[in-house]
């Protein structure tokens, strides 16, 4: 899959207060400010690469709010540290880098990931999803187990600003919501989100990749 299709799937799926930009995360790790740089000087050239497409990615989407370039730097829990006014989110795979972000005062978390659309080890099936989301997997056609994985990670990404705690793969379970659509619902309580918050989530299946994207208004 190339950007630009990527980038149109981005346009039909998201709503016009989030902007977003693609990258390719095999191009040379440029662009970076040297705060950034410094986060990544000991990482192997791919992370390096990946790591530069996302701020690249970043940057370009921000401009599209009318932000000036600016570092974005990387918190303890490496999630990127957006300019004041805006949130956003970052995701790579090995070939397709996005970044998502809004002004604070239209969104009030964003969450994305992308992933190839490959079959997950058998031997990660338990630790990623529930008993009850294993039990609809085997009936559903539309959904995969790298769908539960992608969604799950877009939702995490998503309530993290929120509950600033790492959430782990039995904290959320997905229930289909009809022509492949997923809402991710919470089963711990998290700083200000109760036990059984849904989070909402948006989705485009592509040809080689799946992609999921949770864009909060307000705490689920």
């Amino acid at each position: 899959m190339s950007g630009a299709e990527l980038e149109q799937a981005l346009a039909a799926l998201l709503p016009a207060q989030v902007a977003f930009a693609v990258q390719d995360p095999r191009a040379q790790a440029v662009g970076l400010y040297p705060d950034e740089a410094a986060a990544v000087a000991r990482a192997v050239p791919k992370r390096r690469r990946e790591f530069a497409a996302g701020r690249r990615a970043a940057r370009a989407a921000l401009a599209r709010l009318g932000q000036a370039p600016a570092p974005i730097p990387s918190a303890p829990s490496r999630a990127p540290l957006w300019p004041r006014g805006f949130v956003g989110s970052i995701s790579h795979c090995d070939d397709l880098c996005l970044a998502v972000c809004a002004r604070s005062d239209d969104i009030l978390s964003l969450g994305c990931d992308i992933e190839a659309r490959a079959p997950l080890p058998e031997g990660l099936w338990d630790a990623i999803t529930t008993a009850k989301e294993r039990d609809w997997l085997r009936r559903c056609d539309a959904l995969l187990p790298i769908d539960v994985f992608s969604a799950k990670e877009a939702a995490f990404k998503a309530l993290y600003p929120i509950t600033q705690k790492m959430l782990g793969f039995q904290d959320l379970s997905l229930s289909p919501q009809g022509a492949g659509r997923v809402c991710a619902e919470l089963h711990t309580a998290a700083g200000a989100c109760a036990s059984g918050a849904r989070v909402p989530l948006l989705s485009a299946r592509l040809k080689a990749h799946i992609l999921f994207v949770s864009i909060l208004t307000a705490p689920p």
